[in-house]
């Protein structure tokens, strides 16, 4: 069988591990990125703290997915049992990384940074023959005679590239300044592609100026935030718009919600720590200072943050302080714009796909990674998933010859 010649469009975390398939399946393999770096977009996700994966068992795995898009978990299913979270965390370990479980549940590389896996992950690929093309933008492509690229760089005419076969990992909506360029060249060829829109993302809330010179920055800890769809546990945090953190990006929604500010205990059993005997005669919120165990800037939402018939009603009323900490109303306004948003929903529908992610109207073309229309949580969820679509992407592409 002759060697395959791949073509990969992205280098990203789905487009460098269909680049590893492919090395996998002795492929000549060209990665082309229309930015002069490669991997931005790990790189950007790896800022503050690179997660790869969680440690759940793996039924628990598709549950997280399930909960946030029922129809796309069933798609993905089967690449995730195929490249579960254990083979991808034996890749980075193989790269020379540590990884461990944080507190989160989250798998974590030890350095904590994205620069250094992607510069042993691109090292590794390029000694194994990859070759990389920065500054090298999709701008057409057509399937006949056969799959065909047009490619053009900084200041220079498009040229072409035929390759057996392309994985087109192009990314999503996320992080970007301007849209990005192919959903129209897809479009164009026939193809189905919903607009992208922000997710994982945080959420406008219209705070008091006090509550944000007193709190802006600093972590609600431990709450839970409650929407019409559902409810999440961790650490909010005060943002001169809004509300960021996990319970937002995963339950986020406009409308009405509700924080539950000390977990674990009811209203009734706040009312009693509350109300604990002291030498000095304080106010309910001085008391709630004292005894409710909240962090500085769960007590400035308290402060400043409660609605005006709310506010009225708590002086003296320690009872209605203790229900109001454990039941405190928000109203969540617009999610974030895409350019600040951790992932993006919306891109290729499932519907042009073939079960081995090639394209129904453009045969030797596969798609990999965000750039298909699913939605997953925080938490290594979408990495892991994009890591898992690549690898099936890469894969099936360096099985086709000429």
């Amino acid at each position: 069988m002759a060697r395959a010649r791949i073509a990969i469009i992205g280098s990203g975390p789905a487009g460098l591990m269909a680049a590893t398939a492919a090395v996998e399946s002795q492929a000549e393999v060209h990665v082309f990125e229309r930015r002069k770096g490669l991997g931005r977009k790990l790189l950007i996700a790896g800022s503050s703290g690179l997660n790869v994966s969680h440690d759940a068992p793996l039924e628990e795995f598709f549950r997280f997915y399930q909960e946030r898009d029922p129809f796309s978990a069933k798609r993905l299913e089967p690449f995730l049992r195929d490249y579960p979270s254990e083979r991808w965390l034996q890749f980075i370990r193989f790269l020379g990384h540590e990884v461990f479980v944080g507190t989160s549940r989250r798998w974590f590389v030890r350095e904590m940074k994205a620069s250094q896996l992607l510069l042993s992950w691109t090292r590794f690929l390029e000694k194994n023959g990859v070759r990389f093309y920065p500054d090298s933008e999709l701008v057409d492509f057509t399937a006949v005679p056969h799959p065909t690229l047009q490619i053009q760089s900084s200041g220079k005419r498009p040229e072409a590239f035929s390759a057996d076969a392309v994985v087109f990992a192009c990314g999503g909506g996320s992080w970007e300044a301007s849209p990005p360029s192919w959903p129209e060249i897809f479009r164009k060829k026939g193809l189905k592609v919903c607009d992208f829109s922000s997710s994982n993302v945080g959420y406008e809330v219209d705070f008091p100026e006090a509550l944000i010179r007193e709190a802006e920055g600093k972590p609600i800890k431990n709450c839970i935030l409650k929407s019409r769809l559902g409810q999440k546990q961790g650490e909010l945090v005060i943002t001169r718009y809004g509300l960021e953190g996990t319970p937002v990006y995963f339950v986020g929604t406009p409308g009405e919600a509700r924080i539950q500010l000390r977990p674990g205990l009811s209203a009734a059993d706040f009312f009693s720590q509350l109300s604990r005997p002291l030498r000095e005669n304080l106010s309910p919120l001085r008391r709630l200072k004292k005894l409710g165990g909240l962090s500085p800037a769960a007590l400035a939402l308290v402060f400043h943050g409660l609605p005006e018939p709310d506010r009225a009603a708590i002086h003296g009323d320690l009872k209605r302080l203790a229900q109001i900490v454990q039941d405190f109303p928000v109203h969540l306004q617009a999610p974030r714009p895409l350019e600040e948003a951790i992932s993006s929903a919306g891109g290729l529908q499932w519907e042009e796909l073939q079960p081995d992610l090639m394209l129904h109207k453009f045969p030797g073309f596969f798609a990999a990674g965000e750039m298909i229309d699913w939605d997953a949580p925080t938490g290594g969820f979408l990495i892991q998933a994009s890591v898992a679509l690549g690898y099936h992407a890469g894969k099936r592409a360096s099985s086709r010859t000429n």
